[in-house]
């Protein structure tokens, strides 16, 4: 029952408490749901990506095992790069679901540290480098394609570098390399929170999805007769 000074009390003090209220008895029920509003979407949105995903994962393997690396090595590499990129990004987007809004918080824990490890050992420099000038030359690709290309890696580059540092505890201490301080590891994913990585994460998805586009503009270019001819000639 509502007390005579509860009700005489200004009304800021009256909606603060109701939703004190609110949140005290239906909280965890509103949360649940929201979650699992969410995680459904997430899934749905992912089921599209990932159909896509595995038809051009097919695809580069299938043109991978035809090409002759003899006189187009150019174009192997670069389908290596491709496919290097497109294996890591079906292992992010099949994550991404459970690691943003899995209702079950234990569950959706183990997947968001798995998104992170994957985000941090995924280094384009294995698969780029010093390879990427020898493709250019080799393959003729336009002026514009090489920019795309270039400032995209470079830009996932450097959203990996920050990842890299801010995951860094998580990884050591509760995935690749679990601490022997059971305590510490515990205190650490017990207070492992999407929200304090949903920054660097969306910067490194836009950074992915830049190098992708750059990616498919590169490959119609270098899969043209003009490109492969270029290649001959560059070999000889």
């Amino acid at each position: 029952m509502i007390s005579k000074k509860f009700s005489d009390s200004r009304r800021q003090v009256q909606e603060r408490w109701w939703r004190m209220e609110f949140q005290k008895r239906f909280g965890k029920k509103l949360k649940a749901l929201l979650l699992w509003r969410l995680h459904r979407k997430l899934n749905k949105e992912f089921q599209l990506k990932d159909k896509v995903i595995n038809n051009t994962i097919l695809t580069f393997v299938e043109q991978m095992e035809k090409i002759n690396t003899e006189y187009f090595p150019a174009s192997q590499q670069f389908f290596n790069l491709s496919l290097y990129f497109l294996l890591a990004e079906r292992d992010i987007q099949a994550l991404k679901a459970d690691a943003f809004a899995h209702p079950n918080e234990t569950k959706r824990g183990i997947a968001l540290r798995t998104l992170l490890l994957t985000i941090y050992e995924w280094d384009m420099t294995k698969v780029t480098g010093k390879k990427m000038g020898f493709i250019f030359d080799c393959t003729g690709l336009s002026a514009e394609s090489k920019k795309e290309v270039s400032s995209s890696l470079k830009e996932l580059r450097k959203a990996h570098k920050v990842t890299v540092q801010q995951f860094r505890e998580i990884r050591l201490n509760t995935i690749a390399h679990r601490d022997a301080d059971a305590l510490n590891q515990y205190k650490i994913i017990s207070r492992l929170d999407i929200r304090d990585f949903s920054g660097q994460i969306t910067n490194f998805y836009q950074a992915s999805d830049k190098l992708l586009k750059s990616l498919v503009i590169a490959t119609t270019e270098i899969g043209s007769q003009r490109s492969l001819f270029n290649q001959i000639l560059h070999l000889k």
